[in-house]
């Protein structure tokens, strides 16, 4: 993508963060079968108001506990995005019965079967960030790209390759500093 590319995406996400509400603790789908919410230090996954899973909100392997603080619905992926108060990642949640498996850490080559998969429906595909988030803005037409704001910049996240692709300054934030420990 160029760099022009990447500022008119940047762009029509940030006009939708002005005016959508940006950190919520919930998110319903569509079609309102699907809810994921915080709760506490867990992420619920709600199927017709009946919970059918629990995550702990945690680093893999890790045991340092969070919150989810802005969860939004992405309706292409068919997947719930989520970010924590003190978790540097965002998680990408599939309520898609054919989502492909997920792979967490290194792989060689997924096709010949040298890596470990978990499940994609109901799997969480992780996003390492440098720095927790507390708020979120999608743009319905491009659910690739999430607008992901820490405390003193917005980072443009590209969930396919799991990774920011680009960051923008702005003046910090005291009310999200705050929430997020002084990090």
């Amino acid at each position: 993508m160029t760099d022009r590319a990447l500022q008119g995406l940047a762009s029509v996400l940030l006009a939708g963060a002005c005016s959508n509400p940006l950190a919520a603790p919930d998110a319903v789908s569509e079609d309102g079968r699907w809810r994921v919410e915080g709760q506490g230090s867990n992420v619920v996954v709600l199927d017709g108001g009946r919970a059918v899973k629990t995550l702990p909100a945690r680093r893999l392997g890790g045991n340092e506990d969070a919150s989810a603080v802005a969860v939004r619905y992405l309706p292409a992926r068919r997947s719930f995005v989520i970010a924590f108060d003190a978790l540097a990642e965002l998680w990408e949640l599939s309520v898609d019965p054919n989502a492909p498996p997920v792979f967490d850490g290194l792989v060689h080559d997924y096709r010949m079967g040298e890596g470990v998969a978990s499940p994609g429906f109901l799997g969480v595909r992780r996003t390492p960030l440098p720095a927790p988030v507390g708020a979120l803005a999608v743009d319905a037409n491009n659910n690739a790209h999430v607008l992901a704001r820490s405390a003193d910049a917005w980072w443009l996240v590209n969930l396919d390759i799991r990774r920011p692709i680009t960051r923008f300054e702005l003046a910090p934030n005291p009310e999200l500093r705050r929430s997020q420990g002084d990090r």
